[in-house]
């Protein structure tokens, strides 16, 4: 009998920074102990690159977007070692371009993945934002959260870019 591959199940979160995409992606992993869920940041990879080649703490300002090509290819390294091993991938970053969400999307249609999920964290009151920002290990700033709401699109974009739309 042929080895089945069954395509994972891919959730992209949306939301602002600091709207608890993160929290919210590491209470289902444990949650659901009897399903192999990875959560994958980019966040997560700029933090390993920049300490990893730098001394110091990672902040924003600190950070060199010369690197965000080798976060992308980190980023898909991780995720295609996840699509054969996991049953469910939690992509746990903002996702506020509705057109980039779509190329990912597509891209991992073309890896195998047939089941695409979005949780959508709804903007939350800028200043609520601000407190969540100040509490996080990294945080953005006021300017970068009021960005973040100006460009959070209704969920219904989000999800016709995930469906192909």
């Amino acid at each position: 009998m042929p080895d089945l591959k069954i395509s994972p199940l891919v959730i992209f979160t949306v939301g602002t920074a600091a709207s608890g995409k993160s929290t919210w992606a590491r209470s289902v992993q444990s949650r659901y102990t009897g399903l192999r869920i990875a959560v994958i940041e980019r966040d997560e990879i700029r933090v390993s690159l920049h300490e990893g080649r730098i001394e110091g703490v990672f902040s924003w300002l600190a950070w060199n977007p010369a690197l965000e090509g080798k976060v992308q290819r980190l980023w898909e390294q991780r995720v295609r070692g996840a699509i054969g091993t996991h049953d469910v991938l939690v992509l746990a970053d903002t996702h506020l371009d509705v057109g980039d969400l779509a190329k990912k999307a597509q891209w991992l249609r073309d890896q195998g993945v047939t089941e695409m999920s979005v949780h959508y964290f709804p903007a939350l009151p800028l200043m609520e934002l601000i407190r969540r920002d100040r509490g996080r290990g990294h945080p953005v700033g006021g300017e970068v959260l009021r960005e973040h709401i100006k460009k959070l699109e209704p969920e219904d974009r989000y999800w016709e870019a995930v469906d192909g739309l």
